[in-house]
């Protein structure tokens, strides 16, 4: 009897001391059923009664239907044409075109807030070109929600052309009859050179008739002719193309993406 006494309380105790241990919690995802979650603290009267952030909104964005009046405007105050871009594989001058004020303005713009600086190149293709523009950040997303969502309104020019060198506006392709830009991309032609039989097929695919320039250059320089009429050209390079060709030339997945991120690390406003 004592003996069975005496295991009792020794099992007893055994339980009140471990019996403060929690059990290895299983995996329930595993198991296909809902992990519990804890019980959260319960919030003090003053800290439920605090408001929440509000996200901040833009106090006056430029949308689709104010870009024109936005950027002319801007343009009127800020008139430069010419830029330094410099990339991870050297510095570009370029020149942007008045006859195209839209654009020339919205990329001053981006490049004044500082949306440029640190961009990545999303895309470069050997011959064809190099784009740029793209950025995941939170300080880039902010900047562009500051800006707003819109496009800008097509500006093509037949004198206006993706001639090696040329800068251009990227743009969606679905949904977009009026071909309007994307104000956050662009890309520099690098090109190729092209015969009469390929012009007439572009022609032809476009319903976009070459000029007799466009022509006599295409045949004679490198270019990217099946993008005219398709695209804005607002600029060109002045010095740089070599970088391009830098950029170009690196090796990249099956997206044209560059396996080592290039970036254009800042754009300066010069005159």
């Amino acid at each position: 009897m004592r003996t069975a006494i005496l295991i009792a309380v020794c099992f007893l105790a055994f339980c009140l001391l471990n019996g403060c241990e929690e059990e290895p919690v299983k995996n329930n995802v595993e198991e296909g059923k809902p992990v519990k979650k804890k019980a959260k603290p319960k919030q003090s009267l003053i800290e439920y009664a605090k408001p929440k952030p509000k996200e901040k909104r833009p106090k006056n964005p430029i949308t689709d239907e104010n870009v024109e009046q936005r950027l002319l405007e801007y343009g009127k105050k800020n008139p430069e044409t010419i830029v330094k871009i410099y990339t991870s594989k050297g510095l570009i001058k370029a020149r942007l075109y008045k006859d195209t004020p839209l654009h020339r303005a919205n990329f001053i713009m981006m490049s004044k807030k500082g949306f440029l600086n640190g961009s990545v190149f999303t895309r470069v293709v050997m011959n064809f070109i190099a784009q740029s523009g793209g950025t995941f950040d939170e300080d880039h997303a902010a900047i562009k929600q500051n800006i707003g969502r819109y496009t800008v309104p097509a500006e093509m020019k037949k004198h206006r052309f993706h001639k090696k060198g040329a800068i251009a506006a990227a743009r969606r392709y679905g949904e977009n009859p009026d071909k309007r830009s994307d104000p956050y991309a662009f890309y520099f032609v690098e090109g190729t050179q092209y015969n009469k039989p390929t012009l007439d097929v572009y022609e032809r695919e476009h319903k976009y008739v070459y000029s007799k320039q466009q022509r006599e250059y295409y045949m004679k320089y490198p270019g990217a002719a099946h993008l005219d009429g398709q695209h804005t050209v607002f600029g060109e390079i002045i010095s740089g193309n070599s970088v391009v060709s830098k950029i170009t030339e690196v090796e990249t997945d099956s997206r044209d993406w560059p396996k080592k991120d290039l970036f254009i690390d800042s754009v300066v406003v010069v005159r």
